[in-house]
């Protein structure tokens, strides 16, 4: 198998996480032709966007949260969801609200990094909606050593990714208390960090940072 992804990308990092964590057989390489949008990538996934799963049969799955689905189901005894169904369903709560309340409206925030075209009302509205989803996060993070139990699961692969964004957004638009200011997801992210393989993931995502911001 065959992972098609960019290192800044929170929704490609999201699978590489399950691929580290798990020592799963998947070869992770950059699309090829030079970019998203080449012939040759556009070929593989016509919606030109990361990451792509392709099988060795060559069946062609988008989508992190499919893709990431998909190896849990393909490895079952990797460990990538609990056992407990009421576990199974409160992983997947957590990493559909990360995905809906905050990482969708920090998307409005790409456009707002340049301090020269700022615009503070869209700024504003973003971390306020970016809040709100934090907050609902928290009311349904616990205090186990990972998301959902003792190891790292579908959950945590979704979340790693997007609380790097929040401490970048933090730092960029001051305000540091993006996380900090939720006790219990702050809490879970200071445990989460102490995991090699996260950091091997995180390490990535500001390799990928810092070649996005020389552009």
């Amino acid at each position: 198998m065959k992972l098609y992804s960019a290192q800044l990308s929170p929704f490609a990092a999201r699978v590489r996480l399950a691929i580290y964590a798990k020592s799963l057989p998947v070869e992770i390489m950059a699309p090829p032709g030079g970019g998203l949008k080449s012939p040759e990538y556009l070929a593989i996934n016509p919606m030109g966007k990361v990451p792509t799963l392709v099988l060795d049969d060559g069946t062609v799955i988008p989508e992190s949260d499919t893709i990431v689905e998909f190896l849990a189901d393909a490895f079952p005894d990797a460990g990538l969801r609990p056992t407990r169904p009421s576990d199974i369903a409160r992983g997947r709560l957590l990493a559909r609200m990360a995905e809906l309340y905050v990482m969708a409206p920090s998307a409005a925030l790409f456009g707002q990094m340049n301090p020269a075209a700022r615009d503070p009302a869209v700024v504003e509205a973003a971390l306020a909606k970016m809040d709100d989803g934090m907050g609902h996060l928290n009311l349904f993070m616990t205090e186990e050593a990972y998301a959902v139990g003792g190891h790292l699961t579908t959950a945590d692969c979704a979340l790693a990714p997007l609380l790097f964004f929040q401490d970048l957004f933090g730092q960029t638009f001051g305000k540091d208390d993006l996380v900090a200011r939720h006790a219990k997801v702050s809490a879970y992210w200071g445990r989460l960090q102490r995991n090699p393989v996260v950091q091997k993931v995180l390490a990535e995502m500001q390799e990928g940072l810092a070649n996005f911001m020389k552009r």
